[in-house]
C-alpha cells in the first residue's frame, strides 16, 4: 500500500514547477540616481495575482517561491486588493522548470527634487543568475502576507533559491 501511494504521489510532484518572485529593493546609490534623473526604478509593494486569484501581498526586499502546476499561468500586480492590473506577465510553467520574476516599480518624478511622482508596477521574468545577484540575500515574506488559498505552495525554504 505504501508502495501505491508512493508512485502515486511522484507524478503529482513532477507537474509542478518553481516560481521565485521578488521585490525589488534599490540600493542607496540607485536611489540617489534616480534622484538626479528624475527616473528610476523603485519597489513595489502591492499584490500578486495568478489569472484572478490573489497570491500575496508583496514586500520590499523580499522573496517567495511557489511550486505551481505546469501549464500557462498570467500572473499580474495591482496596488489595489480587489482586482488585477493591467500590467501581466504570462508564463508557461513546465514540469521541474524554475523561473524568476522581478516586481518592481517606475518612478518618475513630476520636477526636479519633488518627493511625489508617477508610480507604475512593472513585472517581468529575468534570468535566475540575475535574481541571484538582485536578491540573493533577501529574506523571504512572512507567511501571514501569503493568501490562504496560496500558503500550501510557498516554498519552506528560508533562503533564495541559487542556480546551478
Amino acid at each position: 500500500m505504501f508502495l501505491a501511494a508512493a508512485f502515486l504521489a511522484l507524478p503529482c510532484a513532477a507537474q509542478t514547477g518553481m516560481v521565485t518572485f521578488y521585490s525589488y529593493a534599490p540600493t542607496v546609490k540607485q536611489q540617489l540616481k534616480a534622484v538626479a534623473t528624475r527616473v528610476g526604478t523603485g519597489t513595489f509593494t502591492g499584490w500578486l495575482y495568478d489569472g484572478d486569484k490573489r497570491m500575496a501581498h508583496a514586500s520590499r526586499g523580499r522573496f517567495m517561491t511557489f511550486q505551481l502546476v505546469s501549464g500557462g499561468h498570467e500572473f499580474s500586480i495591482s496596488y489595489k486588493s480587489d482586482r488585477p492590473s493591467d500590467t501581466s506577465l504570462h508564463l508557461d510553467i513546465e514540469p521541474r522548470g524554475h523561473y524568476c520574476v522581478r516586481l518592481s516599480a517606475k518612478v518618475v518624478a513630476l520636477d526636479p527634487g519633488a518627493v511625489v511622482g508617477i508610480v507604475k508596477g512593472k513585472i517581468e521574468q529575468i534570468a535566475c543568475s540575475q535574481a541571484v545577484q538582485d536578491a540573493g540575500n533577501y529574506k523571504r515574506i512572512d507567511l501571514k502576507r501569503v493568501d490562504s488559498a496560496f500558503q500550501a505552495e510557498l516554498d519552506a525554504s528560508l533562503t533564495f533559491p541559487q542556480v546551478n
